[in-house]
């Protein structure tokens, strides 16, 4: 392997429901009642498809209306900007040493996720991953393409000059092992306790399935 492609929220980012608060802060925005009889669903909904471009999620949950999906954007956005300013974002426990393994290891390390790239930069800063990784990649970067389609993927691959199977891929969501696979990625990776569970990881079509991001560099055979 010469480039590991990794999730943030979830995989590398403790979410803790953090991204799921600020979903729900953008929807009070465009004056959705999360304490309705309509949120149930609504939930249920950002639930299964909030590892994906979040300006889209929010754009489904509020029916295409995408001037109200904007508006609710912004909230979202402006939450976990607080919530990185606040100290309230954190790595998950061992994801620093595990980049810090990876990169002695002599891969490339890119990191992608559903966030525009400003709220990302904040993110990565706040994470202390700035020095760790070698690119980021938002959907915002591929003409909005996010995942589960693969040109975040095939964007890593062209800017860190590696073949597709050369490159491991770790994420907590299904659409991170659909980008995976229809990328071509030498090793995909599914990482326990995010989005979804390990059955759905692998009927995705994980090749093996991990406890946390802490531990790949163990599954990859490098030192610790």
């Amino acid at each position: 392997m010469q480039l590991a492609v990794l999730d943030l929220a979830g995989t590398t980012m403790a979410d803790d429901g953090l991204v799921l608060a600020a979903l729900r802060a953008g929807l009070r925005a465009a004056r959705v009642r999360v304490d309705g009889p309509g949120y149930p669903a609504l939930d249920r909904q950002a639930r299964s498809t909030m590892d994906r471009s979040a300006i889209t999620v929010l754009g489904e949950l509020l029916d295409g209306d995408m001037y109200r999906a904007r508006r609710a954007h912004s909230a979202f956005t402006e939450y976990l900007t607080a919530a990185a300013d606040d100290g309230r974002v954190r790595p998950v426990p061992g994801a620093p040493q595990a980049l810090d393994a990876l990169h002695d290891a002599g891969l490339k390390i890119a990191v992608i996720c559903g966030f525009d790239p400003d709220l990302r930069d904040r993110l990565v800063v706040a994470l202390d991953f700035g020095a760790r990784v070698d690119l980021l990649l938002s959907p915002a970067d591929v003409d909005g393409r996010g995942l589960p389609e693969p040109d975040l993927l095939h964007a890593a691959i062209r800017r860190t000059g590696c073949t597709a199977s050369q490159v491991a891929v770790a994420g907590d969501a299904t659409a991170d092992i659909d980008a995976a696979v229809r990328a071509g990625a030498g090793l995909v990776i599914g990482v326990r306790g995010g989005a979804h569970g390990e059955p759905r990881l692998r009927a995705a079509g994980a090749d093996a399935v991990i406890d946390s991001v802490a531990d790949l560099p163990a599954l990859l055979g490098l030192p610790g």
